[in-house]
């Protein structure tokens, strides 16, 4: 065990404890005791057979979630479990029992909302009321907000079932920690314990992949929801900016945060995102979005490649043999299945975004944004960052720190960063990110590509922290090429190409132009299909 990890077990054991009684308890209620369903079937079921089955009455609400805590307490709750679960909704098995009760009173085969009676997970940077939201700080262990964040409230009005709460990097930054918060400790890959889920969504990523529920909330700045997603098999989506609103949101940088799901098809994308998108008049970024005109599902299932135009960027290659190998598999699947391909390399500048553009935006943006956030939080919580840190100074054991010594480090220096009236700052907003959008823009619009295609990563699951895995292989900079959809505001969907030689799976990414979310998920179901069919031969 790495030796920062040490101290973070004696603030886990009570939690560990607590949580184990609040599972046993929640899954031995009767309601869902002597279903005849089989676990393993429920858990299998995606979002459009899990809207059928409750609405047919074939299965209950109450029967999912105890099938969903039964999953989470037998793999991980466990001391070598995924540990991608940060704390669970005690009142779960109660709501999910009261939609029973409500849909029995109207009949079988009513017609639901889409989520209705079926269970989530939210990353622990969503405000859920009742529910602390520490972004995997103990130094926000006692926030306990009063309302829910703007998607997560989408999310219950429609009748959908918060199962709990997922862990994260550190207020959604790694450091080379990934997957690691001084509340949660380490989340593992559940294809490889060896390796992580990537960050910093990474609990949601794990969840979704081990079943824990059929799809969780995630944000990304610069790759948060897209590298998880990658490493576990799992489909992620960043949206076009403004999309989905990220009030009640922990803020990491807004000039590139987007809220979105993590889910285990495209199809499931899609459902999740027509319920959880929408304008909303605490986040500005949602006010001026073009907004799909039907359903973000219409033509998934019918979509092909044939025709379609992929241009596929050939910059970031070299970083790790087997990516690449998936890479060049993926883009003979696409060509055969009638795709053009064309392979382009794209200007230098998009090879640095994030030393050169978001680096700065977000060393200005983190603490004024973040000591916004802070002061709207209940009594008795951290108003400032100067404050938060105090308390983190807190939690130390003969000067060793839970926190990640890296995560660290950047508070220390957000303390003395977070001007956004600087000229560079402003440059970078009125001037280099519109250039990017614009040359992007062109260079499809001429090219006439439906789509750009690359690795989601460039290498695979990074190794957890104090472990050693000789199959890793990483040669350059891996999440270059996710930095162009953050700079940007594009949309890109992210589905699995393959596996590596050590059972990490291995994401692609396939990137459109703002307001193109609808084509790029028929692109990535398309292509979500091509896969299917390989795997059967």
């Amino acid at each position: 065990m790495h030796p920062q990890l040490s101290n973070h077990s004696a603030h886990r054991k009570p939690y560990q404890r607590a949580r184990t009684i609040l599972i046993a308890a929640l899954i031995a209620a009767p309601s869902w005791a002597g279903a005849g369903m089989p676990a393993d079937k429920i858990l299998d079921m995606g979002l459009a057979e899990l809207r059928s089955a409750l609405d047919s009455g074939a299965i209950t609400s109450a029967e999912l979630v105890g099938a969903y805590l039964k999953q989470i307490e037998t793999y991980d709750r466990p001391a070598d479990g995924i540990h991608a679960v940060l704390a669970i909704n005690e009142k779960a098995m109660e709501q999910a029992t009261a939609w029973d009760a409500r849909r029995a009173q109207h009949g079988a085969n009513q017609r639901n909302a889409p989520l209705a009676g079926i269970p989530f997970l939210a990353k622990d940077n969503f405000d859920v009321a009742g529910m602390p939201n520490t972004g995997g700080s103990l130094a926000l262990n006692g926030s306990i907000p009063a309302t829910n964040a703007f998607v997560v409230q989408k999310l219950l009005d429609q009748g959908a079932i918060l199962l709990g709460k997922t862990n994260m990097s550190e207020l959604a930054a790694s450091y080379g920690w990934y997957g690691y918060s001084s509340v949660g400790g380490q989340t593992l890959n559940p294809f490889n314990p060896l390796r992580t889920a990537d960050g910093s969504s990474s609990g949601s990523a794990a969840a979704v992949a081990a079943k824990f529920a059929p799809f969780a909330l995630g944000t990304d700045t610069t790759g948060s929801i897209r590298s998880p997603a990658s490493v576990t098999g799992t489909v992620g989506m960043r949206t076009t900016l403004g999309l989905v609103s990220r009030s009640g949101i922990i803020p990491m940088s807004l000039t590139a945060d987007v809220a979105g799901a993590i889910t285990r098809t495209v199809e499931d994308q899609a459902i999740v995102l027509d319920v959880i998108q929408g304008q909303d008049k605490s986040d500005a970024a949602t006010e001026d979005v073009a907004r799909p005109q039907e359903s973000l599902t219409t033509g998934l299932g019918i979509e092909s490649l044939a025709g379609k135009t992929i241009a596929v960027v050939d910059n970031f290659d070299g970083a790790n043999h087997e990516v690449d190998d998936i890479k060049r598999r993926s883009v003979a699947a696409m060509e055969k299945a009638g795709a053009r391909i064309v392979h382009v390399r794209l200007p230098q500048v998009y090879e640095t975004l994030q030393p050169a553009l978001l680096g700065p935006i977000g060393a200005a943006e983190f603490r004024p944004q973040f000591e916004a956030y802070l002061a709207g939080l209940p009594g008795g919580q951290p108003r400032d960052l100067r404050e938060f840190m105090r308390r983190l100074d807190g939690y130390t054991d003969k000067g060793t720190r839970t926190i990640n010594p890296g995560r660290y480090k950047g508070l220390v220096e957000n303390l003395e960063t977070g001007a956004t009236n600087s000229p560079a700052y402003i440059r970078m907003l009125s001037v280099v990110i519109p250039s990017l959008r614009r040359e992007l823009v062109e260079l499809m619009a001429q090219g006439r590509y439906d789509a750009l295609f690359f690795p989601t990563i460039g290498c695979s699951a990074p190794v957890v922290p104090g472990k050693t895995d000789p199959t890793f292989v990483c040669k350059s900079y891996a999440y270059a090429a996710a930095k162009i959809a953050s700079a940007t505001g594009f949309s890109e969907i992210t589905v699995n190409g393959g596996r590596s030689a050590s059972n990490i799976p291995v994401g692609v990414s396939f990137l459109g132009k703002a307001g193109d979310d609808a084509k790029i998920l028929k692109i990535g179901a398309a292509f979500e299909r091509i896969r299917r069919s390989e795997r059967k031969h």
